[in-house]
């Protein structure tokens, strides 16, 4: 069983999370529980027991392929070891059970971010495509940030890799079976 006062306790270590912003990922925590998938779905990542990040992201509401990220969070013990890294892949692995290709993005305030590593988003090929000076407070601001990924690579010639149209290739298969079954599972690190 999975315990959610794990994923309160390392938001609310981070010190990036506001009182309020840890009652509704608890809430949104509860609500994963009783149905997994809906409304969000969770990666995490774990060093034996312990829960070294994790992250909740759900389908854009009125989107087929958008999904945005609501939290990441890396323990400071494994910060810069990757497991941030680890996370986004598996984020990225998830959405492209649901289709060929989607839309990832990031809606996230400087502390956060720092939270997984300053520029990390854009060392993973993030684009940046907003920010807002001073938006929570003088030293916190808002950034967004979006990448595309898909099953099969685009070519200047507007076929996919399997010569066609562009629709995913047969055996481009995906390497996890749900976001439920990767928390349950759980993913340890190397």
């Amino acid at each position: 069983m999975i315990d959610i006062r794990e994923y309160l306790k390392l938001a609310r270590d981070s010190g990036a999370y506001k009182d309020i912003e840890i009652d509704i990922l608890k809430e949104t925590l509860i609500a994963w529980l009783e149905h997994p998938g809906e409304p969000c779905s969770v990666v995490e990542l774990r060093d034996g027991n312990l829960l070294a990040g994790f992250a909740v992201f759900a389908r854009a509401k009125n989107t087929e392929y958008s999904y945005d990220v609501r939290s990441i969070c890396v323990d400071a013990v494994y910060r810069g070891k990757g497991v941030g890294q680890k996370l986004t892949e598996m984020i990225e692995e998830e959405v492209l059970n649901f289709g060929p290709q989607a839309i990832v993005r990031f809606e996230i305030s400087k502390k956060k971010e720092a939270v997984v590593g300053e520029g990390f988003l854009l060392e993973r090929d993030f684009a940046m495509i907003g920010h807002i000076k001073a938006f929570y407070d003088t030293e916190d601001d808002y950034f967004i940030y979006a990448k595309h990924v898909s099953n099969f690579m685009n070519r200047e010639d507007g076929e996919g890799e399997d010569g066609g149209d562009g629709e995913a290739p047969e055996d481009s298969a995906t390497l996890q079976s749900g976001a439920a079954t990767i928390v349950a599972a759980g993913e340890n690190l190397a």
